[in-house]
């Protein structure tokens, strides 16, 4: 090989090896933050129930709302919300009865309207996925008639990916959530009368079903 064949050899691959030796490593790029999805619950087909049973020695007083309202967001397999149901929409199946749930010695809707459920990062046992119950042990803070108290509370979620046939619901993704928990009614200041306590039971076991979606808004 001749000198110049070298020299034009060494002058090509001399850039390449600086270049090279000079190039700064590449960053690893930060993991992306989960996605946050929000899930409103206000039907206006009023679908969504919340139901309540107390079982008395003499008597069993059911009561029924379809105007839960409220919003889920998930993000990061934690989950936060609040939910709220009017105390004047619980029907019990006799006016009377009604009109007696929502004195000053009951709800006491006039100075509380609302009945109130929140709860704050709730961690998920697994991740969302479409069409897969995901149930959870939990608590969550609740009041009635002013009186905010923590309760456990059983909560299966089930999400759904929009398609053809949950556009038959409503729009957008939809989570579904069905909830079971008991509420000691003395605990919230309600006070039973000689005359009740064979006809009232101490705890109304409650029940939820709900459909919250991505396009409904409050």
């Amino acid at each position: 090989m001749s000198v110049r064949s070298a020299v034009l050899i060494l002058a090509t691959l001399l850039p390449l090896a600086v270049g090279a030796q000079s190039a700064p490593a590449k960053t690893p790029a930060a993991p992306a933050a989960s996605a946050s999805q929000t899930f409103t619950y206000n039907d206006e087909l009023h679908r969504d129930t919340v139901t309540f049973m107390l079982d008395g020695p003499l008597e069993v007083i059911n009561g029924l709302s379809n105007q839960l309202k409220g919003s889920v967001t998930v993000q990061n397999s934690k989950a936060s919300g609040r939910f709220t149901v009017p105390a004047k929409s619980i029907k019990t199946g006799n006016d009377l009865r009604d009109e007696d749930l929502l004195n000053d010695r009951w709800l006491d809707a006039e100075k509380t309207p609302d009945v109130i459920f929140e709860f704050k990062d709730v961690q998920l046992p697994e991740a969302l996925e479409p069409n897969k119950p995901v149930k959870v042990q939990t608590k969550g803070n609740f009041t009635i008639r002013g009186v905010t108290r923590e309760e456990p509370v059983e909560v299966t979620a089930v999400l759904f990916k929009e398609s053809a046939e949950t556009k038959n619901r409503a729009p957008g993704d939809l989570l579904r959530l069905r909830a079971k928990f008991r509420i000691p009614i003395e605990a919230y200041g309600m006070k039973r009368t000689k005359a009740l306590i064979l006809k009232v039971g101490e705890v109304a076991d409650v029940a939820v079903d709900a459909w919250g979606s991505t396009q409904f808004k409050l």
